[in-house]
């Protein structure tokens, strides 16, 4: 064939398409740069390479055609739109599979890194980088990742990366992959992360996070984390259990059990040191091993106050009361080895017996006796027989020293009595004394109506206003003071209300009898001694004495002589 007829046929060839008409064609064959595609008519164009990435002999291609020829005399076709829709198509499928795609970062900008998802620019946020704080992603690298937010819009979609999913994702797979070689009971070397209150956060080879409990630390449950641990230690340590993928490591399965050794048992009488005080009551060490003293076992009574006299380090007596090896509990008491204060005071005080005791507090009904360790109750009715008084506190006083009689034991306190022990000395003082009796006493209180005087051991006298002078007065303090000493006689005795009425005008009375009578009888000796004197000079006789008699028997006499 001519030049003329080859060019006559290329013209009828090309005569077929036109410039920039979309065909489709077969691959028919690739080279190391060029792919060749039957486009039909007898025609075969050529493609870049590049533009035809993924693709293999026998494909369908679709391709537009340029409308020129290479050097070879090929027809040239370009996928250059065909692939951006092909990359955007690609990328799409990624994000609705979830698929990895490859990413390049090409710069660093103010809030992440903008990147190359296989020819499509994109973005990566800093929190989607993975990297730590000081951590930056030079210009080139390469790595894989999730595509967390694509949108289709005009030229580029908007996409946006994220690394740290991916490398979560690798992480996890080599994190089980670690969990599959870990077993319980295993002894591993793990690196201290964080610390806490209550956990210690380990980690073995960045891979795999756990937990150290306070409970798994010693078996010194006194230790304390910053005791034996800092941040970014390493330790050898046990794995105790894996919950939920995560190790629970242990440090005291690394120590010698003190359970092991414990030989002691219940009734066994123990030295035991403080280790803590809390409000239930204090923990307690025993040869290693842990024990508890609730409040009720520390003192019979006042735990409280028990208890403010320990401190951690003091060594304490202590009888084991409750002993679990199994579950490994011990409890323990300090009051099982003290004689019950209750009881000791009955054996010193018992129920009859007085004692003198200060009020230490007083309520409406009831007062409260300080008696030493313990402590003692005087009620309302148990304080006196007066139905007319409502209140102990007009009975009793606040930090004032009464005797009182010992009555029993309620509760934990010993009951007393002030009525029992008056009623006593009540019936004493009126075996001794009666109406028109002399007493001595001392002015106690001064009311409008009179004044009432202590008596002692505990009996009350009252003196009414009107008995009080010989005159008439308006109030007691115009004749009697407070403390004053006085003598008055009884002139009445009540034994129900048990009150006793005295007198001191009674006394007065009767002293201005005694005086007038005195008064006459010394008038009347005078009155004798003149007519005896009278007589005696008519007569010319001195007196023989005094005593003759009185005034009349010496007259009765001198008659009769003369008669």
């Amino acid at each position: 064939m001519n030049e003329f007829e080859k060019m006559m046929e290329q013209a009828v060839e090309a005569s077929h398409y036109s410039k920039n008409q979309k065909v489709k064609g077969k691959i028919v064959k690739i080279t190391d740069d060029k792919v060749y595609v039957d486009i039909g008519q007898k025609v075969e164009a050529i493609l870049s390479k590049q533009e035809a990435e993924g693709y293999k002999e026998g494909d369908e291609i679709e391709a537009v055609f340029i409308g020129k020829r290479d050097k070879d005399g090929y027809f040239i076709l370009s996928r250059k739109g065909f692939v951006m829709k092909d990359k955007v198509k690609k990328l799409k499928e990624a994000f609705e599979n979830r698929q990895k795609v490859k990413v390049m970062v090409v710069s660093k900008e103010e809030k992440g890194y903008i990147v190359d998802i296989e020819g499509i620019k994109g973005f990566m946020p800093f929190s989607e980088s993975g990297t730590k704080r000081d951590e930056t992603l030079p210009e080139g690298y390469t790595f894989e990742g999730y595509i967390v937010k694509f949108e289709e819009r005009k030229g580029n979609p908007n996409v946006v990366i994220s690394r740290k999913e991916a490398l979560k994702e690798e992480l996890n797979a080599e994190k089980e992959k670690y969990l599959s070689f870990l077993q319980q009971g295993q002894k591993v070397i793990g690196k201290v992360e964080k610390i806490t209150d209550k956990v210690a956060v380990i980690s073995i080879d960045n891979v795999v996070y756990g937990i150290l409990p306070k409970s798994e630390l010693s078996w010194d449950k006194n230790k304390k984390f910053e005791d034996v641990l800092k941040v970014g230690d390493s330790i050898e340590l046990v794995i105790k259990e894996i919950k939920d993928k995560k190790p629970i490591f242990s440090l005291k399965a690394l120590e010698p059990n003190p359970w092991d050794k414990f030989d002691k048992n219940v009734g066994d009488v123990v030295e035991a040191a403080v280790k803590e005080i809390n409000r239930f009551g204090v923990i307690v060490d025993v040869d290693g091993v842990e024990g508890f003293i609730y409040n009720r076992e520390i003192s019979h009574f006042d735990y409280m106050k028990a208890k403010k006299n320990l401190k951690v380090g003091d060594k304490v007596k202590a009888k084991i009361i409750e002993l679990d090896k199994e579950n490994r509990k011990l409890k323990l008491s300090i009051k099982a080895l003290q004689e019950n204060p209750v009881e000791k005071f009955l054996k010193e005080n018992p129920v009859g017996s007085v004692i003198e005791a200060k009020v230490k507090d007083v309520k409406q009904k009831v007062a409260f006796i300080d008696i030493g360790e313990i402590e003692g109750i005087v009620k309302l009715e148990d304080a006196t027989d007066n139905k007319n008084i409502k209140s102990i506190s007009s009975v009793l006083k606040e930090g004032k020293v009464y005797k009182f009689k010992v009555l029993g034991v309620e509760k934990d306190k010993i009951l007393l009595g002030m009525k029992q022990l008056l009623e006593e000395e009540w019936n004493e003082f009126i075996s001794k004394y009666k109406v028109g009796d002399v007493v001595k006493g001392k002015v106690k209180k001064l009311i409008e109506k009179g004044a009432i005087v202590d008596l002692g051991e505990n009996i009350e006298g009252f003196i009414p206003v009107s008995e009080i002078a010989l005159e008439r007065i308006n109030i007691p303090s115009d004749k009697l003071e407070l403390h004053q000493e006085v003598e008055a006689k009884i002139i009445k005795i009540d034994p129900e209300s048990k009150k006793i009425t005295l007198s001191i005008k009674q006394i007065l009375l009767e002293e201005e009898k005694r005086k007038k009578e005195e008064e006459k009888r010394k008038a009347e000796e005078e009155a004798k001694r003149k007519l005896l004197e009278k007589l005696a000079s008519k007569e010319g006789k001195q007196p023989e004495g005094e005593g003759l008699g009185t005034l009349g028997d010496i007259l009765k006499k001198k008659l009769l002589e003369k008669g």
